[in-house]
């Protein structure tokens, strides 16, 4: 439950802090935190990245289950699958993305404000740097429609 509340910590507040001495200050705040749980770091901080996801059953699967994303090729592996997916029913328009895991971890983020009622999303980047291909496959996976 920690590492749950730990990751909704760093998508509610961290993502959107600006300077990296804030984010370094903030995983800081956090992790003084794990003591009055009685945890250590090591117990609440399992991977190398602490990201939860409701698609890795698949996008129609009902109900979807938000877990830990704890096996990084796994992930990517089944974002490809989407992506495989989407490029069937986009014909032409489809999209040959390079999922590194920055990027699935984009796609992640993504999908779960798509995933929440009245979910938004500002997301900044320079031109070329994925904003609307992650974001049209993060639709996809959320069963969402662009417009």
């Amino acid at each position: 439950m920690v590492r749950l509340w730990y990751h909704e910590n760093m998508r509610v507040f961290h993502d959107r802090l600006v300077d990296d001495s804030d984010r370094v200050y903030f995983k800081e705040l956090l992790k003084n935190q794990f003591e009055a749980f009685a945890l250590k770091e090591e117990e609440v901080l399992n991977a190398e990245r602490v990201l939860y996801g409701d698609f890795l059953e698949g996008k129609d699967v009902e109900p979807r289950i938000y877990k830990q994303l704890v096996e990084s090729d796994v992930l990517v592996a089944k974002l490809y699958e989407f992506q495989e997916e989407y490029n069937q029913e986009a014909g032409k328009r489809g999209m040959q993305l390079i999922l590194f895991l920055d990027a699935c971890e984009h796609v992640a983020r993504i999908t779960r404000v798509l995933r929440q009622p009245m979910g938004n999303a500002l997301l900044l980047g320079v031109g070329g740097s994925g904003r609307q291909s992650l974001s049209r496959l993060s639709c996809f996976i959320a069963n969402q429609r662009i417009f």
